[in-house]
């Protein structure tokens, strides 16, 4: 699996994307309207476009990882190569192993026809539930709309098969350790710390938003369980907890102790840290970067 954060964790941690760029330099690629509002909206929509820049690298990036599996297949920019439809349906493809209807034509006819085979395909075969995503909307390369196609594709096709071990796996005895709740807005009755898998049955009777709060508190519990033991490291967040870097070396040392020396983390700098991680995740476990170093220690 790929190496994603969440937005929360994209927004907090890549500040230095627009680091460089002052409100000056920002405003003359905005229409002239942005000009009337207050510095506080100014700077909400400032964020706002950096949410997009950063989500837009790194599904770029996460869509090429899967379009390398055919010869010819690449992504430069994301809401403009997707708006004829025929990236979205190659990797849809991809993930199905089905051939999708296309149309080979250049007008946005064509375009429109193929958006909507992905929608149907996306809908009515996967049952992902597709709220005021329109054809036409994502011909017109809609940012907002891209990106939320492309993270439900990534929920649905990613994470289907999730699963979650009980505490006491892969655990060594004497370093077990109580898990803290996870705080959410479900009933406690819906988290649970023994096996977990949630199917596709599973997924057909719950929104995405619920599925999307569903694997990141059990994406949290699993963490905090291959996290156990080792001092000093313990996982609160999707932000704080993977700044320097340790978590990230922990839970490749649980799996695979003798390339990792566990001891060097606490000695590291943030930095240095991370780039040992991501590089020996890419070349031991084919997880391809996604997230830049610089980004995590901000």
């Amino acid at each position: 699996m790929e190496m994603i954060v969440d937005d929360e964790d994209n927004i907090n941690n890549n500040n230095n994307i627009f680091n460089e760029i002052d409100d000056e330099d920002w405003i003359l690629e905005k229409p002239i309207s942005v000009l009337a509002l207050d510095p506080a909206d100014r700077r909400v929509l400032k964020v706002a476009d950096q949410r997009d820049a950063v989500q837009k690298k790194t599904f770029t990036k996460w869509i090429n990882f899967h379009l390398s599996k055919r010869e010819g297949l690449h992504v430069d920019d994301l809401f403009f190569d997707l708006r004829d439809g025929l990236i979205l349906i190659s990797l849809l493809e991809i993930f199905t192993n089905q051939t999708i209807p296309r149309e080979r034509g250049t007008s946005k006819f064509h375009a429109l026809q193929n958006i909507e085979q992905c929608l149907r395909c996306l809908e009515q075969n996967h049952n992902i539930r597709l709220v005021n995503i329109r054809p036409e909307e994502l011909v017109n390369g809609n940012p907002k709309l891209t990106l939320g196609l492309i993270w439900r594709i990534i929920l649905h096709f990613q994470f289907s098969d999730i699963t979650i071990p009980s505490s006491e796996e892969n655990i060594p005895i004497n370093v077990k350790q109580p898990i803290a709740p996870i705080p959410t807005t479900e009933s406690p009755s819906s988290i649970d710390i023994k096996p977990v898998k949630i199917s596709s049955t599973t997924e057909r009777k719950s929104s995405v938003d619920q599925i999307s709060s569903n694997y990141r508190n059990m994406l949290l519990i699993w963490a905090r369980q291959q996290c156990q033991g080792y001092p000093g490291i313990y996982i609160d967040d999707f932000t704080r907890s993977w700044r320097n870097g340790r978590a990230f070396l922990a839970i490749l040392h649980r799996h695979n102790p003798q390339l990792i020396d566990i001891k060097e983390a606490y000695r590291n700098s943030n930095r240095e840290n991370l780039v040992t991680a991501f590089d020996f995740a890419q070349k031991h476990y084919g997880i391809m970067q996604l997230i830049d170093p610089e980004g995590k220690t901000t």
